[in-house]
């Protein structure tokens, strides 16, 4: 089931912030839970002063064991409480990458299916993409890749780099999400990242969208970040906004979310 790897190549670190941000404003279908896989180690634990586990071991440990999906994520998931209304279910990692390190081959080896078998839109924080990252793995598995960086010439300079590696991974819908700062247009960063595909690497350029860019918005940061409570129109907040509106982009991307069980009333005929 739907699987959207967050990650960002240089310069741009806030996959973190990205996947709990879309979880919050997330569509009722999607019943979203994050899964921090960092290979340099987790953020929610301290951000958001969560318990050390469960984390991300417990859920590798379920993977081992082959338990269901949907009572692991019950199990190993614990609540960041952006308002009484919006909980979000997140599989937190340790500090030290070591034990996320460690943990990343049982979430995506041979036969492991944790992952793309929930009944819901699972986002994975993978941090920052390197040669040789173990969450290479991960994003082959994925449905949606979503590569953070903004509109400069460095960032994109190193996005370009690893193109052929992100589109040739596998089956997963690559989208680069354009951050605040950046000197360039949507259309120009688009359009050299296509043409780069298109004539150097000799894939589909249409393989890679480019959305955003997001708002600059310190106070929807710092409640994402644990830092700020959010008000009541906390949704209203412009990079709030910008994530809701990025899920018609990603929805299209993404299989269906099956249905839940519901009780039916049965009818008795008097």
């Amino acid at each position: 089931m739907p699987l959207l790897a967050v990650t960002y190549v240089k310069g741009r670190p806030g996959a973190t912030t990205t996947a709990l941000g879309l979880a919050a404003v997330a569509p009722e279908w999607a019943r979203p839970v994050v899964v921090e896989c960092d290979p340099a180690g987790g953020d929610l634990m301290r951000r958001h002063r969560l318990a050390a586990a469960p984390s991300v071991v417990d859920l590798a440990a379920a993977a081992r064991g082959a338990a269901s999906s949907g009572d692991v994520f019950a199990a190993a998931s614990q609540p960041v409480t952006v308002r009484e209304e919006a909980a979000v279910p997140v599989v937190v990692a340790p500090a030290g990458g070591a034990q996320t390190r460690a943990a990343l081959p049982e979430l995506t080896g041979s036969g492991r299916t944790m992952l793309t078998t929930s009944d819901r839109v699972v986002l994975v924080d993978c941090g920052r993409l390197e040669p040789g990252s173990p969450v290479w793995p991960l994003l082959r598995l994925a449905d949606v890749v979503l590569v953070l960086a903004r509109a400069n010439a460095d960032e994109v300079a190193h996005l370009r780099e690893y193109l052929g590696d992100l589109v040739d991974a596998g089956r997963a819908r690559l989208a680069v999400l354009l951050g605040a700062g950046g000197v360039y247009s949507t259309a120009d960063v688009a359009d050299v990242l296509a043409t780069h595909i298109g004539q150097e690497l000799a894939f589909d350029p249409q393989a890679v969208s480019v959305l955003g860019p997001l708002p600059h918005d310190r106070q929807a940061a710092g409640v994402l970040g644990g830092e700020l409570v959010a008000g009541r129109r906390w949704r209203r907040l412009p990079l709030m906004v910008a994530y809701a509106r990025l899920w018609t982009d990603l929805a299209s991307y993404l299989p269906a979310v099956a249905p839940q069980p519901t009780d039916v009333a049965t009818e008795t005929t008097p």
